[in-house]
């Protein structure tokens, strides 16, 4: 028997170690075979089947069919993983569904990813940098940038926003175009992958804030996430520091104004503040005290900023609500969900879950569930109701949750909407609660939403198949150059002088 040294035994286990890290590496780095890729496939229309409760709502299940048959006749040769990621996208996006994900294997996004160094946003048409990460400074603030790697900037805008449909549902693509954008150096690594390095065509920005005529071409490194961050942090203090608007706590509130009475509430989450707070008691406390502060200070004019809010708990979303709505007033009018979903919601570990689900949920008599409690009726919060002018600005970013907002707003005849239009529908969403699915061979991630959700609102009262803004607020070049809230200056702009919507009856607009 071959006796091994204490160093040499720990060596062959460090190298078995190693090993075991490797080979799944390896393994999952492998193009996928045709049968793989078709199990995939399968598997994923198979959960889309079970779970979803929007199959068939924006898109007929045979139109899905169709689009099914082609993405997997087409799969005859070994794929690789990311084009096999991006082969998924238009099956997915079939759905028109905003909640539904497409989401990497665990992993392919990490620390060591890179990223394009830019902030980007849009003017007119034209793309230009708002903030730059790179470690050339050179590249100011209003630089246009025109191409990445010989691609135009804006045909890498377009096939993101048609890569990925989270964040805008059915045929409205105003979510899609914020998020692509706000998220731009996300957005290309998780549909080109990490690159090391990229050559840009951009035309400077000047002094005397125009952009030069002349096409300018240079190598740029990308960098990780943790020196992305260092950078802005660094050039930009005023718009990451610590006293900067984007860092202003959920729920804070700002008294802008004091002669008009004007005050901004930046509700930037329905989700609940930091640490454990499963009743949601931390919101509703931080929000009482708001509008404490709203009643003690006099306010007149009271700007809701959801700009960028991506939504959260319904709850909390009504609990706002309540501060201004002049009824007893309910969020949803139904909630259902199919068969499958059932067990998602009952956990082996909590046996009281059984009971919970048989007290919210009963049959709807075609083989799914409805809710029991999807009428509860929230009474307005009379002692710090707010019967001021009331204006909430949104832009695509403001979906789920904030949308219920919006909606409920609306359908009562309320506020003054300005900016953008949300990216949610009015009339509802498929949300609720989650079924995350992973592709056997691929390992690619699918969120799927579990329940439909109704909204409780009058389809007289809509003003788009979203909701649409009163007063359409688009940035300009200088609002780029002072990164300016343009949205809020324009509310601002309409207190000074005294102008609301006017509506007729609930709901309907008229400026």
């Amino acid at each position: 028997m071959t006796v091994f040294s204490r160093a040499t035994r720990l060596m062959l286990v460090c190298w078995g170690l190693l090993l075991t890290l490797i080979v799944p590496l390896s393994t999952a780095a492998q193009p996928l075979t045709p049968d793989q890729a078709h199990d995939d496939l399968l598997y994923l229309r198979r959960q889309l089947r079970a779970y979803h409760p929007g199959l068939g709502h924006y898109t007929p299940e045979q139109r899905m069919e169709q689009v099914f048959d082609s993405l997997y006749n087409r799969v005859d040769a070994p794929i690789d993983y990311l084009p096999f990621f991006r082969h998924l996208s238009p099956y997915l996006n079939a759905l028109k569904d905003g909640h539904t994900n497409l989401n990497h294997r665990k992993g392919f996004i990490n620390r060591y990813t890179r990223y394009v160094p830019f902030y980007i946003r849009q003017v007119d048409g034209d793309y230009f940098i708002s903030h730059n990460a790179s470690e050339d400074s050179t590249l100011r603030r209003g630089t246009q940038l025109v191409s990445i790697d010989g691609q135009t900037v804006a045909d890498i805008h377009q096939a993101l926003l048609e890569g990925d449909r989270s964040g805008s549902d059915g045929d409205n693509v105003s979510g899609r175009q914020q998020w692509s954008l706000t998220q731009f150096a996300d957005y290309y690594a998780c549909w080109f992958g990490s690159r090391d390095s990229i050559t840009v065509q951009y035309r400077p920005a000047r002094a005397d804030g125009t952009v030069d005529a002349v096409l300018h071409e240079k190598r740029l490194a990308c960098p990780t996430v943790a020196r992305f961050r260092e950078k802005l942090w660094q050039r930009y203090p005023t718009d990451f520091g610590p006293k900067s608007e984007s860092r202003q706590p959920n729920l804070g509130l700002r008294i802008v104004d004091s002669l008009s009475g004007t005050a901004v509430l930046r509700v930037s989450s329905f989700s609940n503040p930091r640490g454990f707070d499963p009743f949601g008691w931390g919101f509703r406390k931080r929000l009482k005290r708001a509008f404490r502060q709203v009643k003690e200070a006099g306010i007149d004019n009271l700007i809701v900023d959801m700009q960028d809010n991506g939504g959260g708990a319904v709850i909390n979303s009504a609990r706002l609500l309540q501060f201004w709505m002049p009824a007893p007033f309910r969020i949803m009018a139904r909630e259902e969900m199919k068969l499958a979903a059932r067990p998602q919601l009952i956990t082996r570990w909590n046996p009281l879950s059984v009971l919970d689900f048989k007290l919210r949920y009963k049959k709807d008599g075609r083989g799914g569930f409805i809710s029991r409690m999807a009428n509860r009726q929230y009474r307005p919060i009379g002692r710090l109701a707010f019967r001021g002018n009331l204006y909430l600005l949104m832009n695509g970013s403001s979906f789920s949750a904030a949308t219920s907002v919006l909606a409920k707003t609306l359908d009562a005849g309320k506020g003054t909407f300005v900016g953008e239009a949300c990216g949610g529908a009015y009339w509802g969403d498929f949300a609720g609660q989650f079924n995350y699915i992973t592709l056997p061979h691929s390992r690619i991630q699918v969120r799927v939403p579990l329940k439909k959700l109704t909204h409780a609102v009058d389809a007289d009262h809509a003003n788009g198949f979203t909701v649409e803004p009163d007063f359409t607020v688009t940035r300009s070049y200088t609002d780029l150059l002072t990164n300016r809230n343009f949205a809020l200056d324009y509310a601002l702009k309409l207190i000074r002088q005294q102008v609301t919507a006017v509506r007729i009856g609930d709901g309907g607009n008229v400026q």
